[in-house]
């Protein structure tokens, strides 16, 4: 699956809300994220190397606050935190915020097709795959992902289940099951 966009400063503060952030490490993170963005734009992709005092500044809060909020981010698993020890003399902490990153529907449709195709071409002598274009296919598996809550559980209901999909017919059948009546 390929991603859409970035989430738009709106939804990314969201949910970074939804993730137990308070105000200021939701700035904080999206800061970074925005720094970083600009740095790999230029060719830099190992990470932001900034100072706690040039952070603050930016925030407008203390170096004390950075740490803490920074350490937060941490935790969470939103940064990583690394250090450059190639001169001795002068170490330096590299901060990398993750990617985060939104799938729209059709992407995820898409997505979970082709999963499922590929899934059909590993069963032996199955000779068909699902239409990527066709409206009733990209329904069904739109009322599946919606069943299912992601496409993710789509994928982990058909791992679990190889048994039942032996062929292009069965999943066919199961995939009815999502269709209007």
């Amino acid at each position: 699956m390929s991603y859409i966009s970035f989430y738009d400063d709106g939804e990314l503060r969201a949910y970074l809300f939804e993730q137990g952030l308070n105000l200021l490490q939701a700035n904080l993170f999206m800061l970074l994220q925005s720094i970083d963005k600009y740095a790999e734009q230029s060719g830099n992709y190992s990470g932001i190397k900034a100072s706690n005092a040039k952070i603050g500044r930016e925030l407008g809060i203390t170096q004390r606050a950075v740490t803490n909020n920074l350490s937060k981010l941490q935790e969470l698993g939103l940064i990583q935190v690394t250090f450059d020890r190639s001169i001795p003399s002068n170490t330096k902490r590299i901060i990398k915020p993750i990617k985060l990153v939104q799938y729209s529907l059709e992407s995820q449709i898409s997505g979970l097709i082709g999963y499922i195709n590929k899934f059909l071409n590993s069963i032996p002598d199955n000779w068909e795959e699902l239409e990527k274009d066709n409206p009733e296919t990209r329904n069904q598996i739109k009322k599946a992902i919606s069943y299912f809550g992601s496409d993710k559980e789509v994928m982990n209901y058909i791992n679990s289940n190889r048994d039942e999909f032996t062929n292009y017919d069965t999943v066919i059948d199961w995939l009815s099951n999502f269709s209007t009546p």
